[in-house]
């Protein structure tokens, strides 16, 4: 872990970063909608802006967000290839997320944005996104994920999250978390940082559409976006900052239907996570019957997970996300033992859609509505599979 192969490549690219205002989005959930609002409404209050944000579901594309829209794939493959190209003739050996944010870095100056939001993909301290010097820096929240790098309490893990504020630079904070908020206060001390402690107090209607927990993301990033404008965004601006959220991600709360049946496809990917994403199903839902299903990565805090929806689920499948980091589903079976709420055993269903039509037979008969949640690498062949039906 280092910043250093980052900066050789940037510095072979001729910095592209120094021509930009950079904004970073750091936190352990709901970076990718703070990062989205924010860039949307910097672009509302008259700065054009990108987004830098990950992992993707769907495409690569879903990456490099410039001025609202996902690029193309020409405009990101003639990007990213030109980035390969000077590492490998260079002999810089950067990782896949490095070459991701250089290209991106290099896509956005060669557009002539004025300012860029990054979201970090891990920490911060030694996170690629850190290498661009961000002078404002938006923390959304912090949780246990990730310990086996940041740290195995929320104080660790924060210290790492905010080592990328730097002298003269400001801290917006999205949380009051008194744990977060002394480490941020100390931070900023320590760096000659301002901080500006911006925890959502009460709704705002503007993201009523949206699910809780995202709308509080959605809030910090127009607070963040006012307090780098410095003034307030108002009328037609904050409603185009409203539509340019709107299902702008994939896998977040993002919902559709199976025979009738809601089908809610959520990437929660820990404990905090998935306790939002509960939460989102019960103040849209109600108190219908909750079918789950789930599939993790193997370094996730699993059992924490389950835990949490053995409460709520009256059906729960046990499934196999994408990837070669994926948890087999019998293992969790066997380690855990999960149970619904009325104490029958969870199934194992190897295959993610066929988890899900299970699920949603057994929802319609109850009147009820299927959450499919654990990991993003679970959401995407269930959205593939749902889009393409």
């Amino acid at each position: 872990m280092g910043l250093e192969r980052i900066e050789i490549l940037l510095s072979l690219l001729s910095d592209p970063h120094r021509f930009l205002r950079v904004a970073q989005v750091v936190g352990t959930n709901g970076k990718g909608t703070t990062a989205v609002a924010l860039a949307s409404s910097l672009e509302a209050g008259g700065s054009p802006t990108g987004a830098y944000l990950s992992p993707h579901v769907l495409s690569f594309t879903e990456r490099v967000m410039p001025r609202g829209e996902f690029v193309s794939e020409g405009r990101f493959a003639a990007a990213m290839g030109e980035v390969m190209e000077v590492a490998d003739v260079n002999g810089v050996p950067a990782s896949q997320f490095e070459l991701l944010t250089a290209g991106a870095l290099r896509l956005f100056a060669d557009e002539g944005l004025e300012w860029v939001v990054l979201e970090a993909g891990l920490g911060a301290r030694y996170d690629a996104t850190s290498a661009a010097a961000p002078e404002a820096v938006v923390l959304t929240n912090v949780g246990l994920d990730h310990t086996e790098y940041l740290g195995e309490t929320v104080e660790e893990i924060s210290r790492e999250k905010l080592a990328s504020v730097s002298r003269e630079s400001v801290l917006v904070l999205g949380t009051d978390d008194s744990r977060v908020v002394t480490a941020a206060r100390e931070r900023c001390e320590e760096a000659g940082a301002r901080l500006v402690e911006a925890a959502p107090q009460k709704e705002e209607p503007l993201f009523a559409g949206l699910p809780p927990y995202a709308a509080r993301d959605a809030w910090l990033g127009l607070r963040a976006a006012e307090v780098l404008l410095g003034r307030a965004l108002i009328g037609a601006q904050r409603v185009r900052v409203a539509q340019g959220i709107a299902g702008a991600l994939p896998g977040r709360f993002e919902a559709h239907e199976v025979g009738g049946v809601p089908v809610v496809v959520d990437g929660g990917h820990n404990p905090s996570g998935i306790e939002a994403a509960l939460g989102a199903v019960r103040s849209t839902y109600g108190g219908r019957a909750l079918g789950v299903v789930f599939g993790a990565l193997r370094d996730k805090d699993i059992g924490s997970m389950l835990a949490g929806l053995q409460k709520e689920a009256r059906v729960l499948v046990l499934t196999l996300p994408e990837g070669e980091r994926a948890a087999d589903p019998a293992h969790l079976m066997r380690e855990h033992g999960p149970r619904d709420r009325g104490g029958r055993r969870a199934r194992v269903e190897a295959d993610v859609v066929k988890a899900v039509e299970g699920a949603a037979e057994e929802m319609r008969e109850a009147g009820g509505v299927v959450l499919v949640t654990g990991s993003l690498s679970t959401c995407a062949p269930v959205l593939r599979w749902l889009r393409e039906g």
